[in-house]
């Protein structure tokens, strides 16, 4: 009852993925190291642990994103940049986050897109 509950949120929160700010993975690079910015995954701990992440990345899993909403009141004045394996849980996550006003973007094409061109930066 409780996950069907979440995936009804998020399902909602997918007609406003439409007006949100995405960000492509080669212009993400560019705030790999700027404090006032915090990747965010959004994958499950086993794509993270198994698959590589982004260097400094926050894990909190797009499922268990309401429940940890309160770990990133400390990023709110930070600019979050959202990502997942290929982009479509991330965007589900930025609309979530938005409707919380966090400032967000979401990854185009996810850790996937970001591999092809900068795993030098895991």
């Amino acid at each position: 009852m409780r996950k069907a509950t979440f995936y009804l949120v998020i399902l909602v929160f997918c007609v406003s993925c439409k007006n949100q700010e995405s960000v492509s993975a080669k212009d993400a690079i560019k705030y790999l190291n700027n404090e006032n910015v915090l990747f965010l995954d959004v994958r499950t701990p086993h794509e993270f642990n198994i698959d590589g992440s982004i260097k400094n990345a926050l894990l909190i899993p797009v499922n268990q994103l309401e429940k940890k909403l309160t770990m990133l009141e400390y990023y709110k004045d930070k600019k979050i940049i959202v990502y997942c394996k290929t982009g479509r849980r991330s965007k589900l996550a930025g609309a979530f986050l938005k409707k919380n006003n966090f400032k967000v973007a979401a990854m185009e094409g996810g850790f996937l897109e970001w591999e092809k061109h900068y795993s030098s930066y895991k």
